[in-house]
């Protein structure tokens, strides 16, 4: 006999007792103390910057852009597996409990979400009169509202066809939009109602009627699960080996110019194999862009001096933390140890690759600093992160697999 309730308990504390053990080493990590004092920095900045903020300054619209993705983003977590398409669809009625614990429990988690975005963004928003009750009603509005999604979310999952879903993703969208606009411009309270009625509307005599007209589709939910964890490794591979994450690759041939910059060269085996590795496997390339691109942005906007070498610091620590998960990409492999190269030159060639990587990384951090500030800040910025680009890409790269047991 089949038993929603308890089902879903086991598998739910069967994936925390696995992710703790991924937790502990990622709290345990240098990258948290990175990201704390990056917090500290920012928390500075982002006090001055409430008590000079001009008169002028679009509150309401950059809290809308906030907001509207937050309430927009996010999926039912099921904890549902591959093998569940076949032995749990005869038993999809009986699992009603089941998904029902699974949609209170992604949207409890995802309110934490808007309630850490709203608590951080709150200093902005009461220094324009969202104070008191207004706050607190606030709020609870945007919790509302995030839990409508997550509700629309579940039917929404029915559709087969991705245009379908992607259109339905733009509705919601501009509804957020709608509404977390009224809310943090101070509309009258029976504008937000009754779009907030609306909404509820929709809801009772649309969305919920997708399920008379589509099944539950368990495909579309391990997909998605599947997606989720898989997040979740990718970030844990950051700081130790995840046995359970799939490599996976993509072709990204318009990226075949860059291959020799980074001193991919045929002849050179592991200067070729790890050059294409960071380009097409997993995300090596998308976490370097966007790390580039963040650091980049919270240096231009911060105010000029030692904050901005810090955080240029913090930046390139953390990109160079990143890019020495891939110095076990290929730990797995049997071929790669076939090669007939010395295992020196393995290591040679992950230090050469990370040093470029870096390299450039260092040097859009001086020039952002040596634009925006004195020449002094942008020579400290330069010589302070090319030290530790140098150095890390030599010894810190290469402690990691020996500091950190697999957990199996």
């Amino acid at each position: 006999m089949i038993d929603g309730k308890s089902l879903w308990a086991d598998r739910c504390h069967n994936y925390w007792r696995e992710a703790q053990g991924y937790l502990k080493l990622i709290l345990n990590s240098g990258f948290v103390g990175s990201v704390f004092f990056l917090f500290l920095f920012l928390t500075v900045y982002y006090q001055q910057f409430i008590e000079t903020m001009p008169a002028d300054f679009p509150v309401a619209e950059l809290l809308t852009v906030l907001f509207a993705w937050r309430l927009t983003a996010g999926h039912i977590r099921t904890f549902v597996k591959p093998a569940d398409i076949v032995f749990l669809l005869p038993y999809e009625e009986r699992l009603r409990p089941y998904f029902a614990r699974s949609i209170a429990y992604s949207i409890a988690w995802q309110s934490s979400y808007i309630v850490l975005l709203f608590m951080a963004s709150g200093p902005m928003f009461t220094a324009r009169g969202g104070s008191g009750t207004v706050f607190w009603v606030t709020l609870v509005l945007l919790l509302a509202v995030k839990a409508w999604n997550m509700l629309a979310v579940w039917y929404e999952q029915r559709l087969t066809s991705r245009g379908e879903r992607a259109s339905h993703i733009v509705l919601r969208l501009l509804l957020n939009t709608a509404v977390a606009y009224l809310l943090f411009d101070q509309a009258p309270y029976w504008l937000t109602l009754a779009l907030l009625l609306l909404m509820a509307l929709l809801y009772v005599f649309y969305f919920r009627m997708l399920k008379t007209k589509h099944v539950l589709k368990w495909d579309r939910l391990i997909e998605i699960e599947s997606g989720m964890v898989l997040f979740f490794y990718r970030i844990a591979n950051a700081f130790t080996d995840v046995p359970q994450l799939r490599k996976k690759v993509r072709a990204r041939t318009y990226m075949q110019w860059a291959i020799p910059l980074l001193g991919g060269d045929k002849r050179a085996v592991y200067q070729y194999l790890y050059a294409r590795s960071f380009i097409r496997a997993n995300d090596y390339l998308g976490t370097y862009v966007r790390l580039l691109l963040v650091g980049s942005l919270i240096l231009y906007i911060l105010p000029s001096g030692w904050m901005q070498v810090g955080v240029a610091f913090l930046f390139t620590h953390m990109t160079m933390m990143q890019l020495s998960t891939l110095s076990f990409h290929h730990a797995t492999s049997t071929w790669v140890d076939l090669y007939p190269i010395r295992p020196g030159e393995q290591k040679t060639a992950m230090s050469q690759l990370v040093l470029r990587l870096l390299a450039v990384l260092v040097l859009v951090f001086a020039l952002i600093v040596l634009a925006s500030t004195s020449v002094i800040f942008g020579l400290l910025t330069l010589v302070a992160t090319g030290v530790l680009a140098f150095y890390g890409s030599q010894t810190l790269i290469h402690r990691k697999r020996g500091k950190y047991r697999r957990i199996r």
